[in-house]
């Protein structure tokens, strides 16, 4: 009877686990053994990273794997911090983008995206990516920022992934070595360099006279990649200038109010800037600006002019009454749509799908093109291979630039999807602009010249890339 009892028991606490020849007891075979938030790991059930579990797409067990790594939270510490206006926007561009694609199918597959919240932390975002090759098995990534890019990159490149920013500006990533032994680089982006976007502050500081008064200049920069390449950039081009422009420069970081509030106040003391630069993201900005009110030298009325990077440009920078007085008739720069069928078209369909004007936010153009790129590529290596992989799919971004033209919208998906699929190369028009890909996996493009209006973003005029 006693035997029976401890057999019972044992049932009961085996309940869901079974024995594996080589390591004993096993809880699982697959995730779906483990319940809500636990994943699959070598036989034992294990809790998901911070920030993932969130699946978008077909969720078909075919279904070509691809993972994003977005910083949708501001905060990995503090939920109360809430979302990123900016990055929500750019995920909405990307799931407009994967459900056109998956109602077409590309070369016959469809697209499981695997989303992780990386709360703008480097680390985290390291740790997600090595999950997500690991145990969802992506062939890609759809990644956003310098910093973070960089991270996964180190991730992706070793494992053969093919990686797509759609804000990851910084010089830097052009120098990463990413073929991984291969014939073809495996990072890529849609958003062009910041020597780009440097080089045209600069010119405009230098040579245009709506910036004739501006000689002594502020530069309050985030001190991470993104920030770093553009004070370089911004200040290398500076230099000689005639007349002569005086630079003050100071660092401050992410998120971190003692460090912004020491930088604004640094920045009071040293000079009284005819106008100051700001790169950051629209959190910080906002917060700097608040700050430079109660200042005598950075306030409205000091004969300071405001003048920001692409990060800030976000409508949450335009909500807080305060700052949007101080903010009036400030510039920024950011990269450029081309307002042509592309950009129409994902336009309309944004705002009947999100209610929003993707224009009021920096980079959602270059988010969907990241998207729909990653579903040619597809359909390039499933049809001249016959499976999907993250190289046969960087192949694939090399045929986008030459042969029949093709706007991004989704009724020309399949055909362009086709041609690809068949070898044949084309040349795609995305939201963003011309993608005409360089050896670096980037496609340098146009920057906007904005200016704050009132409770909104008014665009003054497209520059080219400078030589």
């Amino acid at each position: 009877m006693r035997a029976l009892e401890i057999l019972t028991l044992s049932t009961v606490l085996l309940a869901g686990c079974s024995f594996t020849t080589a390591a004993g007891l096993s809880e699982c075979e697959t995730s779906a053994d483990c319940g809500k938030d636990r994943v699959c790991s070598n036989n034992f059930c294990l809790p998901l990273p911070t920030g993932c579990g969130t699946q978008y797409g077909d969720p078909s067990a075919d279904a070509v794997q691809i993972g994003a790594v977005l910083p949708l939270s501001i905060s990995a510490t503090n939920p109360e911090a809430g979302k990123d206006e900016s990055e929500t926007q750019g995920l909405n561009a990307i799931l407009l983008a994967l459900d056109e694609i998956n109602q077409r199918g590309a070369a016959g597959k469809k697209i499981s995206l695997n989303l992780c919240d990386t709360a703008f932390d480097a680390t985290r975002t390291a740790q997600q990516t090595q999950w997500l090759v690991t145990e969802k098995k992506i062939v890609a990534l759809l990644t956003a920022g310098s910093s973070q890019t960089l991270a996964a990159a180190d991730v992706t490149i070793k494992n053969n992934v093919l990686t797509m920013s759609s804000s990851g500006t910084s010089p830097e990533l052009a120098a990463v070595a990413d073929t991984n032994g291969g014939t073809v680089g495996l990072l890529w982006r849609t958003a062009p360099s910041d020597v780009i976007q440097g080089k045209v502050i600069a010119n405009l500081l230098r040579n245009d006279t709506r910036f004739n008064a501006a000689t002594k200049i502020g530069l309050l920069y985030l001190d991470d990649p993104y920030g770093q390449g553009l004070f370089d950039v911004i200040t290398a081009q500076l230099k000689g200038a005639s007349p002569a422009k005086t630079v003050k420069s100071i660092p401050y970081k992410r998120k971190d109010e003692p460090s912004i509030s020491l930088a604004v106040t640094q920045l009071d003391q040293a000079m009284a800037p005819n106008l100051t630069i700001v790169v950051g993201f629209e959190d910080d900005a906002s917060l700097i600006i608040k700050r430079a009110a109660n200042t005598i030298n950075l306030k409205l009325g000091s004969g300071n002019q405001w003048f920001f990077t692409d990060s800030a440009k976000d409508a949450g920078l335009l909500e807080d009454a305060a700052v949007r007085t101080q903010l009036q008739n400030a510039y920024g720069t950011a990269p450029a749509t081309n307002g042509g069928q592309a950009f129409d078209s994902f336009q309309s369909r944004f705002q009947s799908k999100y209610t929003k004007d993707p224009s009021d936010y920096s980079f959602t153009a270059h988010s969907y093109d990241s998207m729909y790129l990653f579903g040619l590529a597809v359909a390039y290596s499933q049809g001249t291979s016959g499976s999907v992989t993250g190289p046969k799919m960087a192949e694939g971004l090399t045929k986008v630039s030459s042969g029949k033209v093709y706007q991004f919208t989704p009724v020309n998906f399949t055909d362009a999807a086709a041609d690809l699929a068949a070898g044949r190369g084309i040349d795609v028009e995305g939201a963003s602009g011309s993608l005409q890909f360089d050896s670096t996996g980037e496609a340098p493009s146009p920057i906007e010249l904005w200016q704050v209006s009132s409770n909104t973003f008014k665009d003054v005029e497209n520059i080219p890339p400078p030589p």
